[in-house]
């Protein structure tokens, strides 16, 4: 593939990305005290795609329960890491992978909604 080719399909997936994306990391913030306080930080804003995925099962207590996981489909360049949420319409999302793949045309993050 071109990178011409490469370029135009970015640009026609970054046309379906409806979506404003904050991406939030956990930060650090020295109390004064010699202690420090945490607090999720919006270091990016981008725009978005979000469908869920897939359901699961998982075991909580004793308890089965369904989670359902979403892809989130974000600009080729997006930096994101694992340990990063995100925040898309006033939803707060985990997320659980990161999908790199070759001559990507967009970055794709499989992610829970945090309730």
């Amino acid at each position: 593939m071109s990178s011409e080719e490469l370029e135009a399909m970015r640009d026609e997936q970054e046309k379906n990305m409806p979506e404003t994306v904050y991406i939030q990391r956990l930060m650090r913030t020295s109390d004064s005290a010699g202690g420090w306080s945490e607090a999720w930080q919006t270091v990016a804003t981008t725009q978005g795609r979000v469908a869920a995925a897939r359901g699961r099962e998982l075991e909580l207590g004793s308890k089965l329960t369904s989670a359902v996981t979403y892809t989130v489909t974000l600009p080729h360049d997006a930096v994101v890491e694992q340990t990063d949420q995100l925040q898309i319409n006033g939803q707060q999302y985990q997320v659980l992978a990161i999908l790199n793949r070759s001559e990507k045309t967009a970055l794709r993050v499989i992610c829970e909604k945090i309730e």
